[in-house]
């Protein structure tokens, strides 16, 4: 009786130590999740108006415009971001989407992209434009890469999910 009365003992507080050591404080500059959401939310939920003007912004700064050029460009991405949200409400609309609707638009995107491109390039100068591709192709491949370390699980062995963490803590003024 009395082995069994130590066993319990025993049994209760390991288990009630290794409850103790899971339980961690959350330190008071991390901002809960919920929170982190809600900001990435509102940075997708931007009007057409405002996703436009930041793409003309982006791009006038990197490929340095023209005041004429930059004006064309905020025309061009302002027709175009309107017309990728009447996409997206249209799609949105669909209850069930099967894998025709779904490669029609995808299809209706990339004519899009196209159509966008096309009157880019008229709008830019020669330089502008080859500076534009090599930029674009960069990122690109950044996007490759990444998918690639990411898929393999590299990014964590060299610790570099980490030191995202800390940057942007470093950011946000933490």
């Amino acid at each position: 009786m009395k082995k069994i009365i130590a066993a319990l003992s025993l049994g209760m507080l390991v288990a009630g130590s290794s409850a103790y050591a899971q339980t961690t404080t959350k330190p008071q500059d991390q901002i809960p999740r919920n929170e982190m959401r809600g900001a990435m939310k509102d940075k997708a939920q931007k009007s057409p108006e405002e996703m436009a003007q930041m793409k003309t912004e982006r791009m006038a700064e990197k490929l340095e415009l023209s005041a004429s050029q930059k004006n064309q460009l905020q025309e061009l991405n302002m027709r175009q971001a309107q017309e990728m949200k009447a996409m997206h409400e249209n799609h949105k609309a669909t209850a069930e989407k099967t894998p025709e609707q779904r490669a029609q638009m995808q299809e209706a995107r990339k004519a899009s992209h196209e159509k966008w491109q096309a009157e880019l390039k008229s709008i830019l100068s020669a330089e502008q434009y080859a500076k534009y591709e090599t930029d674009r192709a960069e990122m690109e491949q950044k996007r490759v890469d990444g998918k690639k370390r990411h898929k393999s699980g590299e990014h964590k062995k060299s610790g570099e999910h980490q030191k995202r963490g800390e940057y942007k803590k470093q950011q946000q003024g933490m």
